[in-house]
Order: C-alpha cells, then structure tokens, then sequence
C-alpha cells in the first residue's frame, strides 16, 4: 500500500487519483482516517469543498502533518481500519466516532473518488455494530502487538548477526597481520575500538521502545510511538553517514559484512511495525 504523499494534495485531480490507487489495494485492516473538511483546487482553479475529507491507505500519524498548508476546517473525526465487501469499502472506527449519515449523503463524491461506493449502515444504527466494532479493535490491537514485537525481535537479530560479522572480520584481520610489528597490531586494535563505538550508537534504546509500544494502548502508545519513530530515523541516520560502517564493508580480507544493508533492512522493518 503506498502512502499518500505531500504532491498528492496539491490539487483535487491529483487526490483523486491517489485515492482510486489506494482503493485499488485496499485489504483487510487497511488504515483510513476522516476529517470535517479539506479545500483542493483543481487544475483550473476551482476549488472543491471534501466535506468530510476521506482517506483510505494512510494513517492518521501520515495524514494530519500534511494538512497544515491546506484550507478548511481540517477537524479530526475518526480513524481505523477498511476492507472490501462484495467490492464497496467498509469502515470501522477505532478512534472518534464514524457517521454513517454523513458518509451516506456524500455517497455519490466518494464514488467518483475512489471508484468504488462507501459501505453505509442507517444512520443512528451504530449500536447493532458495536459487538462487530469491538471485535475488530482487539483484532486490530493483536495484530498491532505481533508487529511491534517482532520487530523488536528483528533488530536484536540484526545487531547480533552484526556482531558475528564483526567478530570474523576480526579474525581475517589478525590472521592476515600476524606477523605484523607490535606497534601495527596495536593501531589495528584501535581500529577495531573505533567499529565498537560506531556501533554502540545504536543500542538498546530502539528494542526496548518498541517492546515499551508493544505493552502500551491508546494515548500511551501513540506517545511511546513518537518516541520509537525519532530513534528509527536517529539509527538510519548513523547507519547512512557513519564512514566507519562503510569502509567495514569495503574491507579487503575477503568478510562480507553488509554491515549497513543489514541494519537498514531491520530499521525499515521497525519503521513499518510503526505506521
């Protein structure tokens, strides 16, 4: 599922055809979010008035940042998960309450956007899916856990496949320079010290917030979910600039570390456990 993006918003033609993308890859436990009101302007300027903004294929965490340089109320309603029935999207709301009203009186501009029509129930009906709705929350909730703990569980992989890599790069090394002056064997040591340092910027920190979002719910979780997404961007961050970890990789002894495609793969993976 791709994420609706910043470009995507730039006009109503360019939202539209972000949202039939979307609604074309909609699966079970798809992210969707509403809002009171967006303004778009089309390409020849007019602006029309998405009263209530729907999106489906994004969380809310991607969404509300990209509404702030655009008009309208912009007021969060509801957010929570989509699938397909017999080809029409339905909703469920696990955060804010969903209006099926509301959603039934703009049944004709959802159509046109997305391609496909909203799945309502009568308005004021909403009790007889409560039972529905909570089922899906705790489904929603598990699965949610499953994700944050095993990524939780591949990082400590990765760091510890790292370290193996490591460990055999240094055996290459010494074996190679065995022979070598004391004063040799010693500037390769320091060396070695300077690859322990760089790595240990990437520490315990991210395991224990994302098993700390696993254990969480509700507005703990969304705040220890801040938390896990500013260390996954710091680690990539290292990952990405430390020369250290890159000249590992190019070594000559004939260890094939992949030091920072490794780490990356695993970060990505905690990234997504995330969204």
């Amino acid at each position: 599922m791709l994420l609706l993006k910043a470009h995507d918003l730039e006009t109503f033609e360019a939202f539209k055809k972000a949202s039939r993308a979307a609604a074309s890859q909609i699966k079970d436990n798809t992210h969707f979010c509403l809002y009171s009101e967006v303004q778009l302007p089309d390409a020849s300027g007019k602006v029309h008035v998405l009263k209530p903004f729907l999106v489906v294929g994004s969380p809310v965490n991607v969404i509300t940042p990209l509404l702030k340089d655009l008009k309208g109320t912009k007021k969060f309603l509801c957010s929570g998960v989509c699938s397909l029935e017999q080809n029409r999207i339905s909703l469920v709301a696990h955060k804010g309450k969903l209006d099926h009203g509301l959603l039934k009186s703009r049944a004709p501009i959802f159509k046109d956007l997305f391609g496909k029509e909203i799945l309502t129930s009568a308005a004021g009906n909403q009790d007889q899916h409560a039972g529905t709705d909570q089922k899906a929350a705790v489904q929603h909730e598990a699965v949610q856990h499953a994700k944050l703990t095993q990524a939780a569980l591949h990082w400590d992989g990765a760091k510890k496949i790292v370290d193996t890599r490591i460990n055999e790069l240094v055996r290459a090394v010494k074996a190679h320079y065995a022979k070598a002056s004391p004063e040799l064997i010693k500037e390769i040591d320091r060396n070695m010290q300077k690859i322990d340092a760089t790595l240990g910027k990437l520490d315990h920190r991210l395991t224990d917030s994302l098993k700390a979002c696993a254990g969480a719910s509700g507005p703990a979780r969304e705040a220890e979910l801040k938390k896990t997404k500013a260390i996954v961007e710091e680690f990539k961050r290292t990952v990405k600039s430390e020369r250290m970890i890159a000249h590992v990789d190019q070594n000559p002894f004939g260890v094939k570390t992949n030091l920072q495609g490794s780490l990356l793969d695993s970060l990505n993976k905690a990234e997504q456990s995330i969204v």
